[in-house]
């Protein structure tokens, strides 16, 4: 038996509200997380009333996770006719890749306007307004911090009293005042995503912090360095959050119903590291929800 293990999972798309409310009464789900970079049919204001009235009506923490300083595309392109568009302006010393989720890496030739992107090859698949994309590069520089969108997320929060926030590339206490600057009393949780994020945390004493694997692991160069990093959130906060790549098996293969001997394997190492609080993702918590929670309920029964 594991004990005072803990599961956080991504609330899926709003669309369907008996969706996310069955994520809401789920006995085995202890706090509830909402992606920002999702779609919403509400208003930003009326998605956090409703997100607030369900944490309140069945007693679940709920946090808010804006986006900062990663990367996005803001509008559906095919590269072949039209640049990228990023919601950040960067500046880059080449060579430079862009990554995105499907896979693709292609090289940066060009940058205008600060994020407008020109890249060859072509990526195989039309580029989605809302996903995310990672930038390797000798040298990036990403202007500012808080989106706009971020800004009308946090105002929200502030207006329903909801003080609970994740908050994505943390790399400075600069990142966290801007968010305190509209929730004084914001409950930050600084997911750690880049190598910045992690010098960071090494000079100075922070808390509340989450291995945010995925891009964590793109981030710092894809190789045996990424067993230091998790080793090193986890000993600046004993009660770090481990996120992504939680039970992955089941974001890859959506009819699967059972999960894969290295998804378990993965939990029991990152257990036997010292964490005990984990967090499943957006993909997997919108197609598998329920298979997920079975593993994790065979996971911390063993």
């Amino acid at each position: 038996m594991k004990e005072k293990c803990t599961l956080i999972a991504t609330i899926p798309t709003l669309y369907n509200i008996d969706k996310v409310r069955m994520l809401f009464i789920n006995p085995y789900i202890s706090e509830v997380r909402f992606n920002t970079g999702s779609q919403t049919p509400y208003s930003v204001s009326e998605t956090i009333r409703i997100l607030k009235g369900l944490s309140v009506k069945y007693k679940k923490k709920l946090w808010i996770d804006i986006k900062g300083r990663q990367l996005r595309v803001t509008r559906w392109a095919d590269p072949l006719f039209s640049c990228i568009d990023i919601n950040h302006r960067i500046k880059v010393t080449y060579p430079a890749e862009i990554h995105f989720r499907n896979g693709d890496t292609v090289n940066i030739v060009d940058i205008r306007n600060g994020n407008k992107l020109f890249v060859d090859p072509i990526p195989s698949e039309v580029v989605g307004a809302g996903q995310s994309v990672n930038i390797i590069a000798r040298k990036l520089e990403i202007e500012g911090y808080l989106t706009k969108k971020d800004k009308q997320y946090l105002d929200a929060c502030r207006k329903y009293n909801v003080n609970n926030i994740m908050a994505s590339f943390v790399e400075s206490y600069k990142d966290l005042h801007e968010i305190r600057k509209i929730i004084p009393n914001a409950e930050i949780v600084s997911k750690i995503e880049s190598e910045k994020g992690i010098e960071y945390i090494t000079k100075y004493k922070v808390s509340n912090l989450m291995a945010a694997r995925d891009d964590l692991y793109l981030e710092t160069g894809q190789n045996m360095s990424m067993m230091n990093h998790l080793k090193t959130i986890i000993e600046k906060d004993k009660d770090a959050i481990c996120a992504s790549k939680i039970f992955s098996s089941l974001d890859k293969r959506k009819t699967i119903y059972n999960v894969d001997f290295v998804d378990f394997a993965d939990l029991e190492l990152m257990y036997q590291m010292g964490y005990r609080k984990f967090m499943l993702s957006d993909n997997v918590c919108n197609y598998n929800l329920n298979a997920a929670v079975a593993a994790w309920r065979e996971f911390t029964s063993g």
